[in-house]
């Protein structure tokens, strides 16, 4: 079985905002409906905002491409402690973080999943 994973922002770039929104409703996570919320509710609208990226995996399935599954990716910022680093350490951080004075140590950005799914819906 062979799977695409295609950005939410490209798919509803495609098939406009009412189409992208009906092809979402083909998703359901009985287990925990926080995940079918975010997708059907949220994503399109958090995509648009850049405040995280969804990424829609889908698969052949009866000669037609439905969502097998869904995850989401954020930036998520976090201070480390300058204290804990060695020299070196601190300037290689230097290289991807910011340090801030106030609190001692440096601002990084992480990668962060914020949600991830299954789709139970055609029960792959």
């Amino acid at each position: 079985m062979a799977y695409q994973i295609i950005n939410l922002k490209d798919i509803y770039n495609e098939l406009g905002e009412n189409d992208t929104k009906e092809l979402l409703k083909k998703f359901s996570c009985p287990l925990n409906k926080d995940v079918e919320s975010f997708l059907r509710d949220k994503s399109i609208e958090f995509s648009k905002q850049d405040i995280a990226r969804t990424y829609i995996v889908m698969s052949s399935y009866k000669q037609e491409n439905v969502i097998v599954g869904y995850f989401a990716i954020t930036n998520k910022s976090t201070i480390v402690k300058s204290s804990i680093l060695s020299k070196t350490k601190r300037k290689r951080f230097l290289k991807y973080a910011n340090y801030d004075n106030d609190f001692k140590g440096y601002h990084i950005a992480l990668p962060l999943i914020g949600q991830i799914g299954k789709n139970y819906y055609n029960r792959i």
